[in-house]
């Protein structure tokens, strides 16, 4: 009776949207497709492998993210046929709707927020007028801030500008950065030189003294207080 019932179901044309949650979300093909449990049309017995209605979708190029695992999904059956599922969108239960990380308050109306299982997130805000790209915790972030017109770069261990020439200023900049511990020798070498020469004054004969030098005081050698340990050069 069971399996009649089940055969009457799959023949049966099935419209709009149906309520269900994600199965399984590893497509062998990689083509974003899911299994999902929709119990109202199919009781206990999972869809087959469901196709995305991708909001764009090109040769190598659309946008590809698969909901995980236990997650809601809407489903439907294109024409009506149980056998050729699709999954269209997702849907929250309370309090499950992402936010920006770190805060633990809910999204914003004004808020548009991309955040993956593990919170890295891209949020952009038109309240506070900020795009921020960041992970879980907030440790590593780039942020927009439109109106002050600012960006803010924050690293966890360091943040690496890597291109053949890096312009700090504006584009037209030119003057090149020096190489603080290269030149720090360089002084150090200088200014050692400069306090053991000994200047004995004019001479008479080619070498007696006959007037003394004036007094100068040793110069002070550079010490590594001048040397950024937070920016550094190539």
């Amino acid at each position: 009776m069971a399996d009649h019932d089940g055969g009457k179901r799959r023949r049966q044309r099935w419209y709009g949207k149906y309520r269900g949650t994600v199965f399984n979300n590893v497509d062998p093909q990689s083509m974003g497709r899911i299994m999902a449990n929709v119990p109202e049309v199919l009781q206990a017995v999972p869809t087959g492998w469901a196709s995305p209605c991708a909001p764009v979708a090109g040769v190598k190029s659309g946008l590809f993210s698969i909901p995980p695992i236990g997650s809601g999904v809407w489903i439907e059956f294109e024409a009506g046929d149980v056998s050729r599922p699709i999954w269209v969108g997702g849907y929250w239960g309370a309090p499950e709707a992402p936010n920006e990380p770190p805060s633990p308050g809910p999204p914003l109306p004004t808020q548009n927020i991309w955040r993956s299982p593990l919170g890295l997130t891209i949020a952009t805000d038109d309240l506070m007028q900020t795009v921020v790209v960041t992970d879980a915790l907030g440790t590593n972030k780039v942020k927009v801030d439109v109106k002050t017109g600012t960006v803010t770069l924050t690293g966890l261990a360091r943040v690496v500008f890597e291109a053949p020439i890096v312009q700090e200023g504006s584009g037209q900049a030119f003057h090149p950065g020096v190489l603080g511990d290269q030149l720090l020798t360089y002084l150090s070498s200088l200014v050692t030189a400069f306090n053991t020469h000994v200047h004995p004054g004019e001479l008479a004969l080619g070498f007696m003294p006959v007037t003394p030098a004036p007094p100068v005081a040793p110069m002070m050698p550079p010490t590594p207080a001048l040397i950024s340990t937070k920016v550094f050069l190539e």
